[in-house]
């Protein structure tokens, strides 16, 4: 929890609580941390690796709301675990996720009672209300292969393991219209597609 901005500014008294009764974790990748319409009982605070949130629609088809990294906490889960309310979205692991767990109980009282702690919750909605409305941008303004290659920029790894339908799934459109960009892409020179695998040979000069 130290790894925080908001800890060192915390009570050495609500210190001491937070590090008592958080539970220290590793997720392995791919793991759903929790489904659309679960009820949250703990936050977590990533310390290493990224998540996808993810919402579905009735007919079946998802689209990506936001990610979230590490020194960030998700919305959603928070959300969920402070009001009891249904989680609006899924969260599944992109990557190995370090990080606490922490009682929802515990962090309803830190946030009536402490404003730095406040701060650090507030200042985590802005920051994704800023990352909503690029996103809703690009939906609008942006072309699908263009919205695409821009998704493989922004993964550091030059090898992604991920179908054609998960994809789909984060970008917001079908399987088919995917694997045609993609093989698009393969004969330009700039990846090299294999069973659950893109392999980046040349990235893109698009804004990330």
């Amino acid at each position: 929890m130290r790894e925080f901005s908001f800890f060192s500014k915390l009570s050495p008294v609500t210190q001491e609580k937070l590090l008592r009764n958080s539970t220290y974790i590793k997720v392995p990748v791919d793991t759903q941390l929790y489904a659309q319409g679960d009820i949250c009982v703990d936050i977590l605070f990533l310390t290493k690796g990224r998540v996808r949130v993810s919402r579905q629609n009735e007919n079946g088809q998802s689209v990506l709301l936001f990610y979230f990294e590490q020194g960030e906490q998700c919305n959603v889960n928070f959300t969920s675990s402070y009001n009891s309310a249904p989680a609006v979205g899924t969260a599944i692991a992109e990557t190995d996720l370090e990080g606490y767990d922490i009682p929802a109980s515990l962090i309803a009282e830190l946030f009536v009672e402490d404003k730095e702690f406040q701060r650090y919750v507030f200042d985590q909605y802005v920051n994704r209300m800023e990352k909503m409305a690029s996103l809703i941008e690009e939906v609008r303004f942006m072309s699908l292969d263009k919205r695409l290659m821009q998704w493989i920029d922004s993964h550091e790894d030059k090898k992604i393991s991920i179908t054609h339908e998960e994809i789909a799934d984060i970008i917001g459109t079908s399987r088919e219209v995917i694997s045609r960009l993609l093989k698009g892409f393969e004969k330009e020179g700039m990846i090299k597609l294999s069973r659950r695998k893109i392999e980046v040979i040349q990235r893109s000069s698009l804004p990330l």
